[in-house]
């Protein structure tokens, strides 16, 4: 019998599964990093910081089960990371992370100098500081690091370097840079001729189930593995939850809510918005995927928790308590959880949350289910949008840490107002990576289902009209505000 493990790459952390020929768990490894926050606004993680973890992750799995042959290790990355590496691999820089904002002023510039939406409609990335086209572009004009750098890469490039000595990117985090072209599968030349960037300081793309080696003998057998192993470059975390969750039909819709949150549908052609306020993907031959992302759902969470409680992790535990004291719509209570900026639907990095109707009457537990309900709302907005454009999708298939609680999924169920498909595995981008090459091998149960109560459904509809409502309005005064005080700095 033959394993595969599948490999995430996250944000706070790498995870590593376990499985056999059956694609059923066997074991399972994590190691976290550290991010660091040098300066407001940027958010940046040591590369070998991430590839320790790695490497740690891959030996605890491999110690335990040390009779069993690992045939392929399979990559999952978390999208949008960028590094600046010297012609022998050493980064010049730390790994920069999608929730770095360093490029924001720049990208607003940006906005309002050039044709934006042509290089949305090229690469299918939206125009924001989240993409290393906004990253490369504050460099170009704040650093001399696009002369000095051999290779811009991601962390996942990073890690198959290190273990490969060689240069790739699969289609599915090329296409999440906002410099390829979603036609044709290339690195766009306008896009690096814009940036005075060449393809040569790129990694080179490749399909998402190519195959590589260790570059050795001692590289492998410093993971507890053999040469024999390969190593499947995979696609992206974001793409890849989709597959492993089971939404990969025309019209699948996906859920994630970790420290952010994403909805996302798969589609067998590339499908773009207009004004550019959705992404779109590549996952594999003929099934792309687009959606959006939110900078806030689960760090939201947390830093509520951090206001009004003294222990780790407190709201969850009175969260049942608090579903039940308090009913849908929390009292009059709408909160816009734009505590990070926000990605969709708005794509400004400057966007502030609020209370709206906030009153002296209101209590703790109003105020803790006005939040969830308003980052759910948020992903809700996001996908009503996403179904302007490709459909109406008539069921959600959820991962990530909210589905720990009953009480928030049941909240995110009735909020959507559609049936929410709970899958078996919750490690849903290491599943994905391996079905890449093995999907063939399993079918995901689908049987394990939330259903909305028909009176809350019924309530957060007609609350749904009224936060899209406020939401727009609240959007319209930011800008309004933007423009006042570019005014004042200017006269002053």
């Amino acid at each position: 019998m033959s394993y595969r493990i599948g490999v995430d790459i996250g944000t706070t952390s790498l995870k590593a599964v376990l499985y056999d020929d059956q694609v059923r768990v066997v074991d399972a490894a994590s190691a976290s990093y550290k991010t660091c926050y040098p300066e407001p606004g940027r958010a940046e993680q040591d590369p070998k910081d991430i590839f320790q973890a790695f490497q740690q992750a891959i030996l605890e799995i491999v110690s335990k089960k040390p009779r069993v042959k690992i045939s392929e290790l399979m990559f999952s990355s978390a999208m949008h990371s960028i590094i600046a590496v010297s012609k022998d691999g050493s980064p010049l820089t730390n790994c920069i992370l999608w929730s770095d904002n360093r490029a924001v002023n720049h990208i607003e510039n940006f906005k309002k100098e050039e044709n934006w939406r042509e290089f949305y409609q090229k690469t299918g990335t939206p125009i924001h500081s989240m993409s290393p086209f906004a990253k490369l572009l504050w460099m170009k004009q704040e650093t001399n690091l696009l002369a000095d750098t051999y290779k811009f890469i991601g962390i996942k490039e990073y890690l198959f370097w290190r273990i490969c000595e060689t240069y790739v990117v699969d289609y599915s985090i090329a296409s999440a840079t906002g410099l390829f072209d979603l036609e044709n599968l290339t690195w766009d030349k306008e896009i690096l001729q814009f940036l005075s960037l060449h393809k040569n300081q790129l990694s080179k793309p490749v399909s998402v189930t190519a195959d590589f080696s260790f570059k050795d003998k001692e590289t492998a057998e410093s993971f507890g593995l053999t040469e024999e192993t390969k190593l499947i470059v995979g696609a992206s975390d974001g793409c890849l939850a989709n597959l492993g969750s089971g939404a990969v039909n025309q019209g699948d819709a996906a859920l994630t809510i970790g420290t952010s949150g994403a909805i996302r549908m798969t589609v067998d052609k590339p499908l773009l918005d207009r004004d550019g306020r959705t992404f779109c993907y590549y996952l594999s031959e003929g099934k792309w995927v687009i959606g959006g992302a939110v900078n806030n759902g689960g760090n939201v969470i947390q830093w509520l928790n951090s206001l009004l409680f003294m222990e780790e992790n407190r709201l969850f535990s009175e969260l049942p308590q608090i579903i039940r004291e308090t009913k849908a719509g929390s009292n009059g209570l709408l909160f816009f959880p734009y505590l990070n900026g926000e990605r969709a639907p708005f794509w400004d990095g400057k966007m502030l949350g609020s209370y709206q109707g906030l009153g002296i009457y209101h209590k703790k537990a109003d105020i803790v289910r006005a939040t969830i309900e308003g980052v759910l709302f948020n992903l809700a907005e996001v996908l009503f949008l996403i179904e302007s454009i490709a459909g109406e999708s008539p069921r959600i298939l959820a991962s990530g840490g909210f589905l720990q609680s009953k009480d928030w999924t049941q909240l995110a169920v009735d909020i959507f107002g559609k049936t929410f498909i709970i899958p078996e595995d919750a490690e849903s981008s290491c599943l994905g990576a391996v079905l890449l090459v093995a999907g063939s091998e399993r079918k995901i149960n689908q049987s394990n289902k939330v259903e909305p109560n028909a009176e809350n459904k019924a309530a957060y509809q007609r609350l749904m009209k009224k936060y899209y409502w406020y939401s727009q309005k609240l959007y319209s005064l930011h800008i309004e505000q933007q423009k006042m005080e570019a005014n004042f700095s200017a006269n002053s």
